[in-house]
């Protein structure tokens, strides 16, 4: 069994797509089990799994035909979308791409750890639907075990730049310093945190987190020593902000002209900062036309920034190529191997047989105990012998040298 073949990826990123487009294909948490189910229910799929983060969705499926899973599974997930905006890729390119995306290598900021969190929820997601099996599921395990590994044993973990990060970056860019500055962040999830955690880091002079659920505000805001609040009250607070940061999951856009005073703006003698790191986008786009001294950036925005920031880290991805290709030699191994699983149970079940009509025909009813415990034993070593071979052919099914050059051409391609 080839352990490369029948594993298609498809998806639509920062690489090939605008944030207006990528927002419009989001699968926000609630709706994963759906997705999940509506791919699995396609022809041919036998395992599935589904990455939806700020800067990307992807599907990873497992089936008999990979070109025509491919094709399906772009209809069901990016319908009306022109596939020149989407990429696909099938075989051992899908497994590539899917262990440099948990390594953080496909990333708006490159070596970003954000990807791994999001990355186990996804698993998650899918191991609770019931959407794995013996492909996907050591594939998965293994991508975030690499993934792991570039960020510890490479400089890419030092220092680690996030899209959180990157947006207070900008912000300092247009205040200078923070100590006289008031920020509103919207969203206490993992990049709100975030985002709160780095301006209190810098020393903003005022910090408020604004979330749904009160409570998880509370909670965050004590660690922070900042004030908490609900959406409810967001137009007084926004009068109050001079840096508005937000990072929600949202249907339709939570803020627009309506959360902002007009006159409050006119009497402004400083920008108003609005960062939103939403996808789908949670600032509607009439904010940007209120007023000249309100400023908004989304993450497409942000794209200099990073471009600026990760100088130097293109040259530390470099040494990643060779923890990535150990790890995924080892995940086709284990594939591999596990393909024995039915020749193994039927070599171990006639050793036996031949031991024991070996026994009888040698001593009967009468067997003597110790002739009994060295005929177990040597079925025991002789299993071993057979399964160390099976083993090592596994192993060289693909060695970590072919591995490597394709690894290599996949980067010349990209």
């Amino acid at each position: 069994m080839d352990p490369r073949r029948a594993v298609v990826l498809v998806g639509i990123s920062h690489r090939t797509a605008p944030v207006a487009l990528r927002e419009r294909y989001v699968v926000s948490a609630s709706d994963l089990p759906r997705a999940l189910a509506s791919l699995r229910a396609l022809e041919g799929v036998d395992e599935c799994f589904v990455l939806s983060t700020c800067n990307r969705t992807e599907a990873l499926l497992v089936g008999a035909r990979g070109r025509d899973l491919a094709g399906a599974a772009r209809a069901q997930l990016f319908r009306n979308l022109e596939p020149s905006t989407t990429y696909s890729f099938e075989g051992m390119p899908a497994v590539i791409h899917a262990f440099r995306v948990a390594g953080g290598l496909d990333s708006l900021v490159l070596g970003e750890s954000e990807v791994l969190a999001q990355w186990k929820r996804g698993f998650e997601a899918a191991a609770a639907a019931g959407t794995l099996g013996p492909v996907l599921r050591p594939l998965l395990q293994q991508a975030l075990h690499a993934g792991k590994r570039v960020r510890t044993e490479t400089s890419l973990g030092q220092g680690s730049l996030s899209v959180a990060r990157i947006g207070v970056d900008l912000a300092e860019r247009v205040f200078g310093t923070f100590e006289d500055e008031s920020a509103l962040v919207i969203g206490a999830g993992e990049t709100g945190l975030l985002v709160a955690q780095h301006l209190a880091g810098r020393g903003i002079g005022g910090l408020t987190l604004a979330n749904r659920t009160l409570e998880r505000a509370i909670e965050a805001a004590r660690a922070l020593n900042a004030r908490a609040c609900s959406l409810d009250v967001l137009p007084a607070e926004i009068g109050r902000a001079d840096l508005i940061v937000a990072c929600v999951e949202a249907g339709a856009p939570p803020l627009d002209a309506r959360h902002f005073d007009r006159r409050t703006l006119r009497r402004r003698d400083k920008p108003l900062l609005v960062l939103d790191l939403s996808v789908p986008r949670a600032v509607a786009a009439e904010v940007a036309a209120l007023d000249p001294n309100v400023l908004v950036y989304d993450l497409d925005d942000l794209q200099r920034i990073v471009q600026e920031n990760q100088k130097g880290r293109h040259e530390a991805a470099e040494g990643t190529s060779a923890i990535l290709v150990a790890e995924i030699h080892k995940y086709l191994t284990t594939r591999t191997y596990s393909a024995f699983t039915p020749v193994i149970a039927d070599l171990r079940r006639r050793f036996e047989e031949i031991r024991e009509a070996t026994l009888d025909a040698h001593s009967g009813a009468r067997s003597d105990p110790r002739e009994v415990q060295l005929a177990h034993e040597l079925t025991k070593r002789l299993l071993d012998v057979a399964l160390e071979q099976m083993k090592a052919g596994a192993r060289s099914v693909s060695s970590e040298e072919e591995l490597a050059i394709e690894y290599r051409r996949f980067l010349e391609n990209l």
